[in-house]
């Protein structure tokens, strides 16, 4: 069978291009043919490792450009000269399975009339950034408008064979219009061969240092914690362009000794075998790939039930413990109790690496394909 992965630019350090990569060297050791197809041009090589069975196709697009950057006010032409591009190439490799990874003209390939099943899969939950438009769906009127809201998105996934969502929760919230979601999560990336300890008096938080990851609010609770138990670290591993103000914001509180700021690092099992506790204080995830790469290593989480992921991903009070959003109040209560009880800390931890199994990559990618066999076969 062959797949083709259809992608703006997997050159980057992110997650899509993570995940493209685990699936795409799964599959091809599974016997299937993969192709990756390129949208955007870049002189970089693949952030992350691709089997060289793997086939990549650079679309070297003539888009209509200013000063090297793509002028997207020229949409309908620039779409016309993708969808042209690529009919080509589909002609010449006949994929079987074309999956859009929804990037800005990638997710137009449902009006390729090439034979192919169309799959389309979103790495973000629905209201991404906007969170008050959720409290709408609760009620029949607020449904409407959260329909309205997402209607450009809801005109296009419903022409594809499959729309993949990342968890249950994003999937009701998506649900009601459309009759072709199916749920399949984000795998571990690497299952280790050894657990944290959880006696080091350290907490672990990694991601982006942007508006997203909330990191205003740790630094606020982790004051609290820090004149509590002052002998505690903090250590934040991640880049963006929230760090000059989060380390302002740290040096103001007098916080310097205590908590710390790293740039992000691909050996993430090191930081996480030292570490006692992780948390997350997220605005909106669309399946967190740090909390689960953080339990299987053994470390309770805490995390905002945020949409969308966390409250999958975690059992309150069985392998982690889950925040009421945005409430600083409760989180610092959270962080307090896991470091002054250390038996249910280590509980916690053993739990997790435990029950995270549940999203090993054999699981994860059994869904796929047998997803690509139902769709094949009808």
């Amino acid at each position: 069978m062959k797949i083709a992965y259809c992608i703006g630019n997997i050159h980057n350090s992110g997650g899509i291009e993570r995940f493209i990569s685990l699936k795409s060297n799964y599959l091809v050791n599974k016997g299937y043919e993969v192709h990756i197809v390129v949208i955007y041009p870049s002189s970089e090589k693949p952030f992350f490792h691709f089997d060289s069975r793997i086939k990549f196709h650079y679309l070297n697009l003539d888009f209509e450009k200013e000063n090297g950057i793509i002028k997207h006010i020229n949409f309908n032409k620039n779409k016309k000269i993708f969808l042209q591009t690529i009919a080509k190439l589909f002609e010449e490799i006949k994929p079987d399975i074309a999956i859009s990874t929804f990037c800005k003209y990638s997710k137009y390939i449902y009006e390729l009339k090439d034979g192919s099943k169309k799959i389309i899969e979103r790495h973000f939950a629905k209201y991404k950034r906007a969170q008050y438009y959720s409290k709408l769906d609760k009620y029949y009127l607020g449904r409407i408008i959260t329909y309205l809201y997402r209607k450009k998105d809801y005109d296009i996934v419903k022409h594809f064979d499959r729309f993949v969502v990342l968890t249950h929760e994003d999937k009701k919230s998506w649900g009601e219009y459309l009759t072709n979601l199916e749920v399949i999560e984000n795998p571990l990336t690497l299952i280790p061969e050894n657990y944290a300890s959880l006696t080091n008096k350290k907490v672990i938080s990694l991601g982006r240092l942007n508006q997203q990851k909330q990191f205003d609010h740790l630094i606020d609770i982790w004051k609290i914690i820090a004149q509590k138990y002052p002998d505690w670290k903090l250590v934040i591993y991640g880049n963006g362009e929230k760090e000059k103000e989060l380390k302002k914001k740290i040096k103001s509180l007098n916080l310097d000794s205590s908590i710390k700021i790293y740039p992000a690092i691909s050996d993430i099992s090191s930081v996480l075998l030292e570490s006692s506790i992780y948390v997350m204080t997220s605005k909106y995830e669309g399946f967190p790939l740090t909390l689960i790469e953080t339990m299987s290593h053994g470390v309770p989480p805490i995390s905002y039930n945020c949409k969308s992921g966390p409250k999958e991903i975690i059992c309150d009070g069985i392998d982690g413990l889950l925040v009421p959003f945005n409430n600083k109040e409760i989180f610092v209560e959270k962080i307090s109790y896991l470091i002054e009880n250390d038996k249910i800390r280590k509980l916690l931890g053993r739990a997790a690496s435990q029950n995270v199994l549940r999203y090993s990559p054999d699981t994860i990618m059994e869904k796929w394909i047998n997803l690509f066999q139902s769709l094949v076969c009808t």
